[in-house]
Parts: C-alpha cells; structure tokens; sequence
C-alpha cells in the first residue's frame, strides 16, 4: 500500500507526530499536519505518518492519500514506537522525516538515518509546571532543554513569529515560518445563522495551562451589568471537571454550557453564533480556533500571550488582554458585546486577516524546506 502513485517523482515522506487526525484527542497540530500533508501527496509526495495507537484504532489507514501507521501507547510512544524507526525508515524508503515535535520532541535527529525537518508548533518552557505535577512538568521541561544540541543546524519549520523567537533562543538558526491556515470553504460566515447576542464562545482541550479559568471569573463579572451574557465552551479534557466545579463555585453554572467533544460542523455553527470568542490561553503556537472565528467573521479577545499575539490583531480582528487579568477580558469582551459600530468593525477586520492564511500557501513553504532538505543526500533517488 502506497500514499502515493507518482512517489518517484518527490521525496518519500514521513511524519513523526504523536497523534494522528483521527485520534480522538487532535487539535491544531494535528490539523496542521493532515492540511499540508494531503497537499502533498497530490503534488505526488508519498506521505506516510507514524503516530501513537488510541482505542478502536486500525493499525494502518490511509486519510487523504497519507499512510497512517499506529503503534504503541500515548504515554510511552517517544520510548516503544520509536525503537525500531531506524530499521521502517529503511524499509519504506523514506527520504526526509518530518520531526513534528508536539508536546515533547522526538530528538529525531539523534536517531534518523536519512534527513529530518523539525517542526515545532510550540513550546511548553515553564508554562508547563502550571498544567501538571512537578515531576512530569520537569520532565517535559527537561527533554525542552535538548532541543538546541539535538536540533541545530537541522531546518526548522514553526507557526509563529513567537515560537521563532524561543528556537531562536535555543541556538536553532534555519527557521522558515509557515503560519496555519484556514479553509475558507468550510470555516465562513453562515447567511442561515443568526448571531446571538450576548453569546461568548470558547473550544479547545480543556487543560489547565488553556487558562479558562480566567475565562469563567470574566464571565461572573460581566453578568453583574451584562445577565443575559451566556458562554459555551466546546471541548473536553482533564480539566474538564475542576472547570465546571469553578463555575458552580461562582454562580453562573447556568449561563456557562460545556458541550463536550463537537463536530467540525458543530464547531463551525458556533463560531457563527458567538457575538465573540474568546482565546484566553496562557500560550500556543499560533491558535487556530482564533483564525477560524475570525473566518466566520467573529471578532476574538485573547491573552496577550506568545502565539496569540500573532493570530490576533489587537484593535483590527479582536482584542488582546493581559493573560490572568479576568477584569480586562471583561472590559474587553463587554466592549464588542455591547458597541454594534466595534463589533462591526473588528469583523470586517477578522474577515480581512483571515483571507490572508490558507493552507496552500503552508503547504508550499513546508515542500520548499522539504525539496532542500531532500536534495543533498536523496538516499532513495528522489528526483525533482
């Protein structure tokens, strides 16, 4: 089974991420990975990715032409799975491997016996002894601190200008950006859908360091001058419960509705409805969900916080706030719910910016690394 039929004519490919778009648990890397992959194979990549097995899993699976093999567990995949990639790198013929580093790095380079491009979505650094125990935040922090001798002078692609900044911090020099996208196809405005007013909107993986906590002490404050303000949150994680405890704790239990897992559509037709959405994270690699509420026209308030200071324009698409300041997401949020002429005018800039980002102009980026990457050494005869 092949990914590709035209696979002599570009690099064989692989794509070393811990989860896959199937998994239960992706978000926008994931996301990110699948959009440029399939772009690639229909430029006649083959593209394969190695990810982490999830119950009721196949072992192999082909999405969108990408070769999707499962193996070992989520906690232990950088250890198990990768034990033998040296021996299936040589037997599939890969040509380049895609290090795609989310949550703790591979450190593939150590290892790969053909080229590999990292790509780094973003870093935890300290931020990560707020979302788990000492140990296993050291942990992570500990295998962060080995970028920089694992990966220098190896291509780096990353998402953001703020990721950039922390390679950069790390000694890493050949960096290319190559911000996500968004499918303006699917993620648009909705003529069918009438925005609610008053209606806040937050999704993602509910994890302590998404900081919606902040998000639910905002939302008890604007009900004092705002009481039909109501906030849906779709996602689920391990935060889930002592998010919703929180809310019982302030008193807007029954204003603030945890929908769970949601579907693309379900997520589409929220965007669509929320008066605006709120991204108060105390960091990412970009924030997705931001670009594509502001796709569907939705202005955004987020945390002015490493990642969202790029997908966010303060004063153009949404407005920026300090991270753990639950007053000034209020104001901020307040703001947009109760001035039509801001609202109006943060949409047409969310539109505006959201036109900008497409996941064809990534794709095209992400090939060029690849191609330079591929050319030196072409172990498996890779023409151009």
């Amino acid at each position: 089974m092949t990914a590709s039929g035209t696979a002599g004519l570009r690099p064989r490919l692989l794509f070393v991420n811990w989860r896959d778009i199937r998994n239960p648990a992706a978000g926008g890397a994931e996301l990110h990975l699948q959009e440029v992959a399939k772009r690639l194979v229909q430029e006649g990549f083959a593209c394969y990715q190695y990810a982490h097995a999830f119950p009721g899993c196949l072992s192999v699976e082909v999405v969108d032409g990408v070769e999707i093999h499962r193996t070992g567990n989520a906690f232990l995949f950088n250890y198990t799975a990768l034990a033998g990639l040296r021996g299936w790198i040589r037997r599939h013929r890969i040509d380049v491997v895609i290090d795609d580093s989310n949550k703790i790095p591979f450190l593939l380079p150590w290892i790969s016996p053909v080229p590999v491009v990292a790509r780094f979505h973003h870093l935890f650094g300290r931020a990560i002894f707020r979302e788990t125990n000492p140990l296993s935040a050291l942990y992570v922090f500990l295998f962060e601190s080995l970028i920089g001798p694992a990966y220098r002078g190896v291509p780096v692609i990353t998402v953001s200008p703020s990721t950039r900044v922390e390679l950069e911090a790390k000694g890493l020099r050949d960096i290319t950006l190559a911000v996500n996208g968004v499918d303006r196809a699917r993620y648009r405005p909705m003529p069918d859908v009438r925005r609610i007013p008053y209606r806040i909107a937050h999704v993602g993986r509910l994890m302590r360091y998404k900081n919606i906590d902040t998000l639910l002490r905002a939302v008890a404050i604007l009900r004092k001058t705002i009481p039909d303000v109501r906030l849906v949150i779709g996602g689920d994680g391990n935060y889930r419960e002592a998010l919703e405890r929180l809310s019982r704790e302030l008193a807007i239990e029954d204003i603030v509705d945890f929908r769970g897992y949601i579907s693309g559509e379900d997520k589409i037709r929220l965007y669509n409805e929320a008066s605006v959405f709120v991204n108060p994270s105390l960091k990412e690699g970009w924030g997705l969900t931001s670009i594509e509420a502001n796709a569907c026209g939705t202005p955004v308030v987020a945390a002015d916080a490493p990642g969202l200071r790029d997908s966010v324009r303060h004063g153009e698409t949404g407005l920026r706030v300090p991270p753990l300041d639950a007053a000034a997401f209020a104001t901020a949020i307040a703001s947009i719910l109760e001035s039509p002429a801001i609202a109006a005018r943060l949409s047409a800039g969310a539109l505006e910016w959201a036109a900008a980002h497409d996941w064809d102009g990534t794709s095209r980026v992400t090939a060029g690394v690849l191609m330079r990457a591929a050319l030196p050494s072409s172990p498996a005869g890779v023409s151009a």
